[in-house]
């Protein structure tokens, strides 16, 4: 009897290409661009940058929900009936619920000490991860990296009224099993058989530094730590003790890069302005093979008496080189509040270039330029249930990512399995958050 191993789920955490990251936090950070490592300054700085997290005296809780429909495409040009037999794997929509709490520590630590906790849940898929095979036209950073569970927890210090330091972790979750089997064919049963299930969490660290040196600049710089899923799936059927099949698939999937960040926001008050820009540095060039890894070897009593064992066994071969590049994304983002008043209405874009160079070879990962345009308003409101003598504030948000049309002329021609084609698309977003100061 062998192990026929299954992974059931996968799931990834909050990074630099998370879900996060490409369509923002929630809606106040979204729709500034994403231009929060010094304009965060409640719950949502857990991920921006933690060491913001002290610019609040009081405690913070949020909630939203986020809706994103990605209308993406890959346009043929001219296929044979063999290239038409691989299709292109596209994006689906999704939706996802994000909650948050910041606690300013009193008492001996005389709010000088913050601890932040938030997370993303996918309404439609708790835990996915996916590996297509490499020469499947596929859009790298957006086919299945809304199915993240993201967890994050991190703890701020302020040293002084200039100065504050952060850090936490942002967590990985995952869940895999197996299943045993020993069939019995003559008899058509199962002779043996066993499920187990394991959950295991994968953990990276993040870290950040608030500075206000003079009372209308904030700057803000934050490090979130490379991580990645790897996953194997040994598996084995042992065929009335004549045959053995023996499967070994792995991979590498929901890769998050070394990402440094580096942020100043500037209030003008007269104005009742605040705004902030961003840049951040994007280690690509270290991101790992994403297609699927498999061997066969096939054994037993049968193949070995013939002799063929080792002539059947199969191999993927050579795994994809990527040769990504390390690039940096650019973010600006305004909130204004029209007469100081408790309303406000925000702007932002981002600069998004692709790590990826264009895929003229054998592998068809997609990556485009991206312009990302958002636009969003707050109000704040008094508690109609009068249980809370601080205001609620609401804010909502629209995003569109527009990819830069890419154009694909393959180095083989007509010989290669999939052809020339072109890709691009935009990707709308929509968010709803509800925050609250206790």
């Amino acid at each position: 009897m062998k192990r026929l191993a299954v992974l059931l789920c996968l799931a990834a955490t909050p990074a630099r290409a998370s879900v996060l990251d490409l369509y923002g936090f929630n809606p106040r950070g979204t729709a500034m661009g994403n231009a929060q490592a010094a304009a965060a300054d409640d719950y949502t700085a857990t991920f921006y940058n933690p060491a913001a997290m002290t610019q609040r005296k009081q405690v913070n809780v949020g909630a939203g929900f986020v809706l994103t429909s990605p209308r993406l495409h890959v346009d043929r040009d001219h296929p044979t009936p063999a290239q038409r037999g691989i299709a292109a794997e596209l994006p689906p929509d999704f939706s996802g619920v994000n909650l948050g709490a910041l606690f300013p520590l009193g008492g001996k630590f005389d709010h000088r000490v913050a601890v932040g906790l938030a997370m993303y849940l996918p309404t439609l898929n708790l835990l996915r991860g996916e590996g297509v095979d490499s020469r499947v036209p596929q859009f790298y950073r957006y086919q299945n990296l809304p199915d993240k569970y993201v967890l994050l927890a991190s703890l701020a210090f302020e040293i002084g009224p200039w100065l504050s330091l952060g850090a936490g972790v942002q967590t990985l979750a995952g869940l895999d099993g197996g299943v045993e089997l020993d069939l019995e064919v003559a008899n058509r049963r199962v002779r043996e058989r066993a499920v187990q299930v394991n959950v295991f969490p994968t953990a990276a660290p993040v870290a950040g530094l608030f500075s206000r040196p003079i009372p209308p600049l904030r700057l803000g710089a934050s490090w979130r730590s490379e991580l990645q899923l790897d996953y194997s799936l040994p598996s084995a059927i042992r065929i009335d003790d004549l045959l053995d099949l023996n499967l070994d698939i792995g991979g590498t999937v929901l890769f998050s890069p070394h990402t440094f960040n580096f942020g100043a926001a500037y209030d003008v008050a007269p104005w009742h302005l605040l705004v902030s820009a961003e840049v951040s540095y994007e280690l690509w060039s270290r991101a790992p093979d994403p297609s699927p890894r498999f061997t066969v070897d096939i054994a037993g009593e049968i193949p070995e008496g013939l002799g063929i064992g080792e002539a059947l066994d199969i191999g993927n071969g050579a795994p994809v080189v990527l040769n990504f590049r390390d690039v940096p994304v650019f973010k600006a983002g305004v909130e204004h509040h029209p007469g100081g008043g408790r309303f406000s209405v925000r702007a932002g874009y981002t600069w998004r270039p692709t790590p990826s160079p264009v895929p003229t070879g054998a592998f068809n990962y997609i990556d485009n330029d991206a312009h990302i345009l958002a636009a969003g308003a707050g109000i704040s409101f008094a508690d109609p249930l009068e249980i809370q003598q601080q205001p609620l504030h609401v804010d909502v948000v629209y995003q569109a990512t527009l990819l830069v049309e890419q154009q694909v002329a393959k180095s083989r021609g007509a010989a290669d399995p999939v052809g020339d084609y072109s890709a691009g698309g935009t990707i709308h977003s929509f968010g709803i958050s509800l925050r609250h100061d206790l």
